[in-house]
């Protein structure tokens, strides 16, 4: 049997005392940060240590012990894998967070229910008083004060149509201000992840784990998580004498291959430096690289979805400095980036149905192709549907009110009251061709040419002219071009009085003048503000994806509440994504917590564990002392 060395199980218990205090001291800083936000639970790292090996020469029959505990080191408890998942969550988490926030800024000017009279709508209470104040005027024909009411209820509802409109645009600015903010929080994280990599990288050749600074990187590419959607990996780096360090790299998940290719080929974008075609578009490169998001300054709009693409600027170092082998500025396409950014992104952006053709197309700017573009609806899609509805109501009333006087057969008459005749040009001036040309009757149905209205509207042999443009796209002109949510106005005349709300376009007995008593264009113009109409996009946006194809039809309050109930949708179910993300998100997080969170019934158990290896440890001190005493001080004191 082997003999107890002299020395060597004291070493043994010192180690073991060292081991306790060591594992004594992670258990109370575990405790100590129980509730310091993104702190992972710390572990002691111990070995067994063996004992020397065997004489050659020994007894088979003798036995070596261990030579006692030996601390390797401290490290955390995480399971990659749960960051992995619980990232790719918090990525849709902050995409349909920033979407709903945005839908509801819309919703706050553009949700009619239950804020209007009887709870309908104010918009919509404001087109029933239009269309009360004109039936009005159908029994009170040649009344001045019923025209003057009338006017003064479009004149409200055109009023509202500015506002919408103006808020719809303080809330893309606000927007665009909080998406140039979110930018300076992603760089912010990108250039903190960065500085922490340079100590972190300096720490391990240190020796030191650095855990500290690993937990507050974690903490921030979980926030990073929110903004993007990122692949994070590590590769073991040799940086000599056999040691080795982790070299991290952060990546936009899901970048569709051949995006920086295409950028080249195109020339849609300056390359002047070769790796630009580098289609990783890493974020974060090495221990210390890093870039920046900014936003492309005038990029033209039929290259582009918007002027709020995304760039990745040129590679940086730890200290700021420009990398010569890294990517000069890439343009990021549509749906390079999922998380916030690409929801606010979308919220600025997003045109529907309006959307231009160059951006959904598979030929020609592949590089910015989004097919899904049309059904996606942002600030741009309300704006522009809001400018359908202005411009079909003022286009409809203002062609109601607008003509020329006719007889009871539809034949429009001249300033005698006789059936107008109009002589085309060419047919004058070429009797052989025409020899019995005497001229054309020209009626409500003929489709009129420039000369033809030319010839209407001579002062001498021309035809009555009645009425004019209601609306116009400021109240001082009658100029109808280009009418907006944002311009649509009363037209000048209006709102002067020089013209009226024509009550017929059929000539009385004077044969000159509609019967004072006559409502029929009055009828008119109530039927087409109660008929159901066609919207169309290309009538705001003659180059969008299907210009001719009506997206809604009906009436103007059917109209808007289309808009109302399409954004309620929306909202819907994107606050659906949002619980089901969230919950999935918490469930995750509630897991990870599990392996990385500090619990006090655990480190409870641990601080007995060491406590008693501990008092064991001493104690073995103590009976080895007493042993040696008794070797030492007894030994040879018989007989004597």
């Amino acid at each position: 049997m082997k003999n107890i060395s002299t020395f060597g199980s004291f070493t043994t218990a010192r180690m073991g005392i060292y081991a306790a205090q060591m594992g004594l001291n992670v258990t109370g800083h575990n405790i100590s940060n129980i509730n310091t936000t993104g702190y992972s639970r710390q572990r002691l790292d111990q070995i067994s240590l063996s004992g020397n090996a065997a004489n050659r020469y020994s007894s088979n029959n003798m036995v070596s012990a261990g030579a006692g505990v030996l601390v390797t080191g401290i490290s955390q408890l995480r399971d990659p894998y749960l960051d992995i998942r619980y990232r790719n969550e918090q990525s849709s988490v902050g995409y349909s967070d920033a979407k709903l926030y945005g839908l509801e800024e819309l919703a706050s000017i553009l949700d009619e229910v239950g804020r209007g009279e009887d709870e309908g709508g104010i918009m919509e209470a404001q087109f029933n008083d239009l269309i009360t104040q004109i039936q009005n005027l159908s029994g009170k024909v040649g009344g001045q004060e019923f025209d003057t009411l009338v006017r003064s209820s479009a004149s409200s509802l055109v009023r509202l149509f500015n506002s919408y409109a103006e808020r719809l645009q303080v809330v893309k600015e606000n927007q665009v201000a909080g998406f140039e903010q979110d930018l300076d929080t992603v760089n912010g994280l990108l250039n903190g992840i960065r500085d922490l990599n340079s100590a972190i990288f300096k720490s391990d050749l240190r020796g030191d784990p650095g855990l500290e600074l690993r937990d507050e990187r974690n903490l921030l590419i979980d926030q990073l998580s929110q903004h993007m959607k990122i692949s994070v990996s590590y590769e073991p780096v040799s940086v000599g004498a056999g040691l080795t360090v982790d070299k991290m790299i952060i990546k936009m998940a899901g970048t569709p291959e051949g995006a920086a290719d295409a950028a080249a080929a195109n020339q849609q974008i300056p390359t002047p430096d070769p790796l630009v075609q580098d289609t990783s578009k890493s974020i974060l490169v090495d221990g210390a690289y890093a870039t920046q998001l900014s936003v492309v300054p005038g990029i033209p709009p039929e290259k582009y979805n918007s002027n709020f693409d995304l760039s990745l600027s040129q590679l940086t170092n730890a200290k700021g400095e420009a990398m010569a082998n890294g990517p000069a500025a890439l343009v990021l396409r549509d749906n390079d980036i999922y998380g916030a950014l690409q929801a606010t992104r979308e919220i600025l952006t997003e045109a529907g149905e309006f959307t231009d053709q160059s951006v959904v197309e598979t030929t020609g700017g592949v590089l910015y192709t989004d097919i899904n573009a049309a059904t996606k609806r942002g600030i741009p899609y309300y704006q522009n549907a809001l400018d359908s509805l202005a411009q079909k109501l003022a286009s409809t009333l203002n062609s109601a009110n607008t003509g020329y006087l006719a007889d009871s057969q539809g034949n429009l008459v001249d300033k005698n009251g006789d059936p107008f005749v109009y002589m085309d040009p060419v047919k004058v001036a070429d009797p052989v061709t025409y020899p019995d040309y005497t001229g054309d009757i020209l009626t409500t149905s003929t489709t009129l040419t420039a000369d033809m209205k030319a010839a209407l509207d001579n002062t001498t042999t021309g035809g009555i002219s009645l009425g004019g443009a209601l609306f116009s796209v400021n109240s001082n002109s009658n100029d109808t071009t280009g009418i907006t949510a944002a311009n649509i106005s009363i037209s000048q005349k209006w709102a002067t009085g020089e013209i009226r709300i024509v009550n017929s376009m059929v000539a009385g007995t004077s044969g000159t003048a509609p019967n004072s008593t006559a409502s029929d264009n009055i009828v008119l113009i109530l039927s087409s503000l109660t008929g159901k109409l066609d919207y169309t996009p290309g009538e705001i946006n003659p180059d969008s994806v299907h210009p001719d194809t009506s997206f809604f039809k009906g009436t103007f309050q059917e109209m808007l509440a289309n808009m109302s109930g399409t954004l309620a949708n929306d909202l819907k179910s994107t606050t659906t994504l949002l619980s089901t993300y969230t919950t999935s998100s918490i469930e995750i997080e509630t897991t990870r917590n599990s392996v990385s969170g500090v619990d006090l019934n655990d480190e409870a158990t641990s601080l007995m564990q060491y406590q008693k290896s501990y008092s064991a440890a001493c104690r073995m001190m103590t009976t080895l002392d007493e042993v040696l005493e008794k070797l030492i001080n007894g030994t040879g004191l018989v007989g004597r």
